[in-house]
């Protein structure tokens, strides 16, 4: 019956849907066809009462060990790039990357500082994307589109609350399915030029040899959550494979086969040395999953 929705895979693996590359499983993955496919979907899965649960690519988050008996839909299909002029519309399930690519093939600017930037629109947007709080994916919103209760709603920019790594979106039952931005005239060498410059900063000082998840933890106020851990001497301390980077003290690497207990336990241990040492709680800035 799922496939009349989507692209349907039983018993699916979700290690390359999350990027610790956590080893676990959901006993159905569906890649709506649409968006009118995606919007079916949830109408059924809702009316059967069947659990469900959407995955962008899996950056900043730690999902569960255990499998999940219900649905996991991949939005990857919904990735249309549209652009009117300076007006661009993206769907969610579009990858960050490739959106940049295209807006400066275009000579369109405003987006080029988040070309490095894993993951997808969708998931960007929900979570505030930026890169060292220079410029937001915000900056250049003008609404996003949301399905909230069955109902496809446009909610604009002023709308929305957005602070640091955060957005009003978090802790509601609205999915993101798209998002319109307008950006204005660049210069395409230039642009090219900023990719390829934060795009090798990630490179020099984050550990993307290793599979991780981003930014652990928040910078707490007038600090840095990567110098706090380094001060507590963890780096490269380790609970099983998930290790604290030797690279950037703020990300948990997975050096083999870290489970999410491991990556747990690793982050609860953090917490308790830095409180200890300096007084400060750190908060965390990723998302741990929990099957309902």
């Amino acid at each position: 019956m799922l496939n009349k929705y989507g692209e349907v895979e039983e018993n699916a693996s979700l290690e390359t849907y999350n990027t610790y590359g956590i080893k676990t499983t959901t006993k159905y993955l569906v890649k709506p066809y649409d968006l009118k496919s995606l919007q079916e979907l949830l109408l059924y899965l809702d009316e059967k009462k069947l659990k469900y649960y959407i995955l962008g690519k899996g950056s900043n988050v730690i999902l569960p060990d255990n499998p999940f008996s219900g649905v996991i839909i991949s939005l990857a299909n919904l990735n249309k790039i549209e652009f009117h002029d300076h007006v661009l519309k993206v769907e969610a399930g579009a990858l960050l990357s490739n959106v940049v690519s295209e807006a400066i093939a275009r000579n369109l600017q405003g987006l080029e500082t988040l070309g490095s930037i894993p993951g997808t629109i969708g998931g960007a947007l929900y979570g505030n994307a930026s890169f060292y709080k220079d410029i937001t994916i915000y900056d250049k919103v003008k609404d996003v589109e949301v399905i909230r209760n069955h109902k496809l709603i446009k909610v604009s920019k002023e709308d929305i609350t957005i602070f640091h790594r955060h957005s009003s979106f978090k802790g509601t039952k609205d999915i993101i399915v798209s998002a319109t931005f307008v950006l204005s005239d660049g210069d395409k060498e230039l642009m090219q030029e900023e990719v390829k410059k934060t795009r090798e900063k990630r490179m020099a000082t984050q550990p993307y040899e290793y599979k991780n998840a981003g930014s652990v933890f928040k910078n707490p106020e007038n600090s840095s959550a990567g110098k706090l851990i380094d001060e507590a001497h963890l780096k490269g301390f380790h609970v099983g494979d998930a290790y604290v980077s030797e690279k950037h003290a703020n990300f948990i690497v997975n050096k083999g086969y870290a489970t999410s207990q491991d990556i747990k336990e690793l982050i609860k241990i953090i917490k308790e040395k830095v409180k200890e040492k300096d007084n400060i709680e750190l908060e965390l800035e990723q998302q741990i999953i929990e099957w309902e």
